[in-house]
């Protein structure tokens, strides 16, 4: 369940030497091994890699603790919760119903949920699907994802939080990241099925598949399972603030493990379970209203890493945090989960550099500037945008810092004064300039990705 899909917490922790084969170039591999020492430790929440090349899997390793009271380390039997990829689930749910003829895409949601309230505005299971439907999140609502996320709910009670919003454009109109649409999707799984979801994903994709670590969670016991951590204001680790199951559903409910994804990733691509035609719907980048596309599928972006073609996704989830992606034309496949206290590069960072060094193409490092005092000056202030949570940018202790939607704050570094940058990440932020003062933040995420864009609203 991503709130911010593109920022993912950041992380570190070490632990078992990776068993690295030879199917990739022995340098790439050894550049992998390298950056993954020194990117975790052996003495905090950690993460569990796997890279798979032309199906076979050359990388496998757990990093750091599972549970850090009990000194449990991490290993790729360990069980994450997963956060949004449970999205790709979901919609290859809902493929699978299709396949079998018990509803189409193209189908208004009304068929299935006849009480829903569409505001005089035709839904179709595509815009929930793509994220174009124009519900609100309700993650988005204030103070929800601080409060209102303890509660248990049904799938019913759930839908009520957001059935009775104001749409926020009509379908279609536009994309925006939207848990309430996934909500939705579990519950026309549900409605057609005749199963709960937690029911569905068991019975016709996780136990069809041998895909015994991928379940969805609550308080039910789960061996293998990792604790989930953050940190407090002081940067002290803590246990990662409590949230019901019931809450993410078919938006973000799944556990797994990287063995269990790497499986799956075999058979969403390999044309028998998923058929050709299903797994391309769920890879072609959504057309809009105006003729725009935007590169999201049913549960998958499509974007470049490297100037490569990437299908990929991310997760974050209380606690967790963990990212995916696939190379087709190299077929190179790589999953990092982790268990937060974010101390270093996220989940997304660590992916990314890592398919980059098996491709023999690593991303360059970014060198510090020190900025003037004129253009600190100039940064300083609130922005805010349609498709990015507000920014507020200050100066602490002497450094630049900004942050993201109140849920996060990040220190700043300038590469010129027009790029900026976070330390350990891969993306960067063009400043444009209205004389002295920034007028605009591009939020530069994703390779072949419009993007994001703040703009001033205070000094």
């Amino acid at each position: 369940m991503n709130i911010f899909p593109r920022f993912a917490a950041v992380f570190l922790a070490l632990i078992f030497l990776p068993s690295l084969a030879a199917s990739a170039g022995t340098a790439a591999l050894d550049d992998v091994k390298a950056f993954l020492d020194a990117t975790y430790y052996p003495d905090r929440p950690g993460a569990s890699v796997v890279i798979m090349e032309k199906g076979e899997i050359i990388h496998e390793a757990g990093y750091g603790l599972a549970n850090v009271e009990l000194g449990v380390s991490i290993t790729p039997k360990t069980i994450f919760r997963i956060g949004s990829v449970t999205k790709q689930f979901t919609a290859a749910g809902i493929m699978l119903l299709q396949q079998r003829g018990e509803l189409s895409v193209a189908d208004p949601i009304n068929k299935y949920l006849p009480d829903y309230p569409t505001h005089g505005h035709v839904i179709t299971i595509e815009h929930l699907l793509t994220h174009t439907s124009g519900i609100m999140s309700y993650t988005n609502l204030p103070g929800y994802m601080a409060t209102g996320i303890r509660d248990d709910l049904t799938t019913a009670e759930l839908v009520d939080i957001f059935d009775n919003l104001p749409m926020e454009f009509a379908p279609g109109d536009k994309w925006n990241y939207n848990n309430s649409g996934y909500v939705l999707l579990g519950a026309i799984i549900e409605a057609v099925s005749g199963q709960s979801y937690e029911d569905f994903i068991a019975e016709n994709i996780a136990g069809p598949l041998g895909l015994g670590s991928t379940l969805y969670g609550g308080p039910k016991l789960i061996p293998n399972r990792a604790s989930g951590y953050s940190t407090d204001d002081d940067g002290n680790i803590v246990n990662a603030s409590f949230l019901s199951m019931t809450q993410p559903h078919a938006a973000g409910s799944l556990l797994s493990t990287t063995g269990d994804l790497a499986e799956w990733h075999k058979v969403l691509t390999g044309g028998e379970f998923i058929h050709d035609e299903s797994y391309e719907l769920m890879t072609t980048p959504y057309e809009l209203n105006d003729g725009e596309t935007y590169p999201y599928g049913y549960g998958l972006g499509i974007g470049k890493l490297r100037d490569r073609k990437m299908i990929a996704h991310g997760g974050g989830i209380n606690g967790f945090s963990c990212y995916s992606l696939w190379l087709p034309d190299e077929d190179i496949y790589v999953a990092v989960l982790t268990n937060g206290a974010a101390a270093g590069p996220g989940p997304t960072t660590v992916a990314k550099r890592i398919a980059a060094m098996v491709i023999d193409d690593p991303y360059p490092e970014r060198e510090a500037i020190e900025l003037g005092e004129q253009d600190i000056k100039g940064l300083l202030g609130s922005y805010s945008g349609d498709t990015f949570p507000p920014i507020t940018m200050t100066v602490e202790d002497g450094q630049l810092t900004m942050d993201i939607g109140g849920f996060a704050t990040e220190t700043i570094l300038a590469e010129s004064r027009d790029i900026l940058f976070m330390e350990h990440s891969i993306d960067h932020i063009e400043v444009e300039w209205d004389g002295n003062t920034a007028s605009r933040l591009l939020f530069h995420t994703e390779e072949g990705v419009p993007p994001d864009v703040v703009s001033r609203t205070t000094e």
